[in-house]
């Protein structure tokens, strides 16, 4: 840790040799997204899922760049959502020969998990019911679809290799967030809470992307945290995988494949995952410049441990059971674009939803989005 230190100090003085800067050009963009959504269910679990229901969400950014007298451009972006509320900010420096060093908060995602996607609205565990924001702390069994956590919701130092670098379009970008606890949004001088829970402290992320020929990308990506408040551990946060994607024509598939390992500590009676193994592909199809259509498939493979008598899984009076429960995310969708103006129509079949057993969930979405 102390190296990766010492290796961003040494690159943000560099590029801290000028501290003359040209004036900056300020710009405004975002959407407005309005949706009718329709929950049912043939499943008796899934009938309090049932419902219909008419949303407008809006989000912008404000966003601000220029450029200093010895050839480093910087770029400054806040974003605003909701009730307009300050939620995601970053400033980054960015040179041709040293790459990109930023600040992110609440920004910055780095996970591979969705590079396969393909859809026409968008990867069907991303939104609606199961896109649900649930945690895999230790004994987390509630928890939504998951790809794991992303460094992205924390605050985060980046360091980004320059564009061209390396052959086959190869890039590096590496994160370290010095604190996992709630400091969203955090202003100058302040100081996030650690976490209690045993998820760990600190939290490094890194991805390696390649376009070795034309229509053909790829994309891994690894996370783990560290320095856990949890007194006796017996698994680390990891989190990593995956994803390949080629496009000919008006054909676009991906595939991608993630590992999800909570942080475990030792527990007593109870059902805990021990570990996730997601497969996902999609497929998309563009009729022509103003009509897309798609379908993805994804499966959670949520591997789970029951721990009946004894106070947990190093104790000999403890009995372990294992069990496996498949949660499934089938969407077909269909988007029309206008101008500034998309309408989509995204159909979903959930089956085990949040990783129960016989909890079936279909939902439709009706949405428009106003570009600005």
């Amino acid at each position: 840790m102390r190296k990766l230190t010492k290796i961003m100090l040494a690159i943000l003085t560099s590029f801290a040799v000028s501290t003359i800067s040209f004036a900056g050009e300020l710009t405004v963009t975002g959407n407005a997204k309005a949706t009718y959504t329709i929950l049912s269910s043939e499943s008796a679990l899934g009938t309090t899922s049932g419902g219909k229901g008419i949303g407008i969400a809006n989000e912008f950014s404000l966003g601000a760049s220029g450029e200093l007298d010895n050839g480093i451009t910087w770029a400054y972006a806040q974003d605003i959502d909701g009730a307009t509320v300050q939620d995601d900010a970053k400033i980054t420096l960015t040179s041709d020969a040293f790459g990109t060093v930023g600040i992110f908060v609440s920004e910055g995602g780095l996970s591979s998990k969705y590079k396969f996607d393909a859809s026409a609205y968008g990867a069907g565990s991303d939104n609606g019911y199961s896109g649900g924001s649930g945690k895999h702390d230790a004994g987390a069994t509630g928890a939504a679809f998951t790809y794991g956590d992303d460094i992205g919701g924390y605050n985060n130092f980046q360091y980004h290799t320059p564009a061209g670098l390396l052959p086959f379009d190869i890039t590096g970008k590496f994160a370290y967030a010095p604190n996992t606890g709630a400091n969203a949004n955090a202003s100058s001088h302040s100081v996030g809470a650690l976490p209690t829970t045993e998820d760990g402290n600190t939290a490094m992320q890194g991805q390696i992307s390649a376009s070795p020929i034309d229509g053909l990308s790829l994309s891994v990506s690894y996370m783990e945290k560290d320095g856990e408040s949890g007194s006796a551990k017996v698994q680390d946060y990891k989190a990593g995988g995956g994803s390949i994607k080629y496009s000919w024509g008006p054909i676009t598939a991906g595939y991608g494949k993630f590992y999800v390992a909570p942080a475990l500590g030792i527990q007593g009676t109870g059902t805990y995952v021990q570990h996730y193994v997601n497969d996902a592909m999609s497929i998309g199809f563009a009729v022509n410049d103003a009509i897309s259509v798609s379908w993805t498939d994804e499966a959670s493979e949520a591997n789970q441990q029951q721990i009946v008598g004894g106070a947990g899984p190093t104790t000999a009076a403890a009995t372990q059971v294992d069990s496996q429960i498949d949660s499934t995310v089938q969407t077909a969708q269909a988007a029309y674009t206008a101008g500034g103006m998309t309408l989509s129509l995204s159909m979903k079949d959930v089956e085990n939803a949040d990783y129960t057993n016989a909890k079936d969930i279909k939902e439709t979405i009706i949405a428009m989005v106003l570009a600005f």
